[in-house]
């Protein structure tokens, strides 16, 4: 009965969704609005249950998620008619020398595993400095970041690119100009340094696009650990509930 009873009790962290279900992605690019140069802003649509409910959508602004459609995302790079009433979020992407086919759908993974504090063997590192900045500007918050389209968002999209991928140690990257404000910003908020490994700190995580082909990382904000776990722990009273019902039932058998 005791091992019964701790099957229940784990009923909520089997309801958490598993990071390694089926996933995948469509990436979309425009230059004239929010992408800059071979760099993000990227549009990702998670069209599929699996990446879709992992994706932390409230840690997102108006600014960066929305709705796919033709109106707004027609002269996209990678838009289709297929894509409309699907829900998007804005990202950048970690890795100068290998690239993606807007409009194509990749095969995804986690690489950091944010939602559960570790990383998996072969993952992408993310730093620190790059989690934070991406979690203020999924948020709506970085200092300096234009987010109105139209008025030189991609002029910001590209400097805050190259504070990433200064982080990153890639090519590309800079730490001068608005890029190094960025850089400025994150440091006094984390400390330290910037560039040690994030270890899924403020749910930020690399997507990791595989087949077709080996492209771009892209990042994304999950939940965080203690969220994750939180959310686990109010389902446990389900599994005592039902073994209540079990012990009534086997009493009157």
């Amino acid at each position: 009965m005791k091992k019964f009873c701790m099957v229940l009790s784990l009923a909520g962290l089997m309801a958490v969704p598993n990071l390694f279900a089926s996933m995948s992605v469509t990436l979309m690019d425009d230059t004239s609005s929010y992408s800059y140069g071979n760099g993000g802003e990227f549009r990702a649509v998670g069209n599929n249950p699996g990446l879709d409910s992992v994706i932390n959508w409230s840690a997102y602004s108006t600014s960066t998620k929305g709705t796919v459609t033709a109106t707004t995302d027609g002269s996209s790079w990678g838009y289709s008619s297929g894509l409309s009433g699907q829900e998007y979020f804005q990202t950048f992407c970690i890795e100068v020398n290998e690239e993606f086919t807007p409009g194509t759908t990749y095969n995804v993974s986690l690489s950091q595993n944010a939602m559960y504090g570790s990383q998996p063997p072969g993952g992408d590192p993310i730093s620190i400095g790059t989690a934070w900045l991406y979690s203020q500007f999924a948020a709506g918050t970085l200092i300096g970041y234009n987010y109105i389209y139209g008025s030189g968002r991609e002029t910001t999209a590209g400097a805050l690119q190259q504070a990433i991928w200064w982080l990153e140690a890639e090519p590309g990257g800079v730490n001068t100009g608005l890029a190094g404000t960025f850089l400025a910003e994150a440091q006094v908020a984390v400390g330290g340094d910037i560039t040690r490994n994030a270890n899924g700190a403020y749910g930020v995580d690399a997507l990791n696009l595989g087949a077709p082909g080996a492209v771009q990382d892209q990042l994304v904000v999950v939940p965080e650990p203690t969220t994750v776990v939180a959310g686990a722990l109010l389902l446990l009273p389900f599994g005592a509930s039902t073994l209540r019902i079990l012990r009534k039932q086997n009493r009157a058998a």
